[in-house]
């Protein structure tokens, strides 16, 4: 299921993208209507799944004004028309559970500041997950630094005071005993991988977003390092 699923969303942000790069003075509603035939498939795809007629919302928005010209008309229905795929995309998108972080791990975490990012996570990381990648990237090191708090405090790791993503993560893999063999190559595994590189992107690049699906073995390394950090 889960690869009709990425098929069927990776489809409708292709047609969203394929309506929103008509330029402005090109868009009309013959367009807008060889638009919907083009796609028309891909929306009855998405509704065995979803239960939603999103081909039958998008003709009704579309009736009347098929041979529509004038721009600003033309731009409403064209907002209207990618509101309803949004919402396609949205519930699709849904149908993909991302593992759960331990919710009494969370509540046993002392420090404030990680304690809270790690809620914001567990919220969004459904519905938002370029959201949550963004705020895994601060939980990994804070993570680190309690852990080096309990280990070493005296070492660089526990004392500085600001946040080096991709630093704490090479100090961390390099410290003999800050996390056990195994620990370590789960964080270097995500490190070396591409979820790294794709949360990096989230942050860096202006077109990069990430699918949902990619987060489960961020909120795996999190169930497997957290329980290191409470006392």
């Amino acid at each position: 299921m889960n690869s009709l699923r990425d098929r069927i969303l990776s489809q409708l942000r292709a047609s969203r993208k394929a309506l929103l790069d008509i330029p402005k003075n090109k868009l009309s509603g013959k367009m807008i209507v060889e638009w919907q035939k083009y796609w028309d498939s891909e929306f009855n795809r998405a509704r065995s799944i979803t239960d939603i007629f999103t081909g039958v919302h998008i003709s009704t928005i579309i009736r009347g004004s098929e041979n529509e010209t004038g721009p600003d008309v033309c731009l409403d229905l064209r907002t209207l028309i990618v509101n309803e795929v949004d919402e396609i995309i949205l519930k699709v998108d849904s149908k993909q559970i991302v593992t759960p972080i331990l919710d009494d791990l969370i509540s046993k975490i002392a420090d404030t500041k990680l304690s809270t990012l790690l809620k914001e996570f567990s919220a969004c990381k459904d519905n938002q997950p370029n959201s949550a990648a963004t705020i895994f990237r601060t939980i990994v090191p804070l993570i680190i630094r309690e852990r080096a708090r309990i280990i070493d405090p005296k070492h660089s790791l526990a004392t500085k005071d600001d946040i080096g993503f991709e630093g704490d993560i090479k100090m961390a893999i390099n410290h003999p005993t800050l996390f056990s063999q195994a620990e370590n190559k789960l964080i270097k595994n995500y490190f070396n991988g591409g979820n790294k590189v794709s949360f990096d992107n989230v942050v860096h690049k202006p077109d990069y977003l990430i699918e949902k699906t990619e987060l489960s073995s961020a909120v795996d390394l999190l169930n497997r390092i957290l329980p290191r950090i409470i006392e």
